[in-house]
């Protein structure tokens, strides 16, 4: 699924269905901690919509969940998340160009 195909979708979400609601509630910003090159990578802000993030479930299909990292969020806004990895891991995260 493409950014665009995200967008579109995640627009007509219905929230008087069960699960549409469910996915609203996961709308907002996404960090993926990668622990493998957490010492070379720089940690990233997504949105929700983004084609790395697909609403904290990442973009390989097969990804085996929590062995390599983990999608930390959502949060409801860049600022707050910039907040919240300052205070866990110290650093400032940077904003994916892709989100922009």
């Amino acid at each position: 699924m493409t950014r665009k195909d995200i967008i579109r979708f995640d627009s007509q979400l219905d929230l008087t269905i069960p699960s549409d609601e469910i996915l609203s509630k996961k709308r907002g910003y996404y960090v993926y901690y990668n622990i493998p090159n957490k010492l070379t990578h720089t940690l990233m802000i997504h949105h929700h919509t983004c084609g790395h993030c697909k609403y904290g479930t990442g973009k390989i299909k097969n990804a085996l969940k929590g062995r390599n990292g983990a999608w930390i969020g959502p949060c409801h806004s860049k600022e707050a998340m910039v907040l919240i990895i300052q205070d866990i891991f110290g650093t400032t995260p940077e904003i994916c160009t892709c989100c922009v």
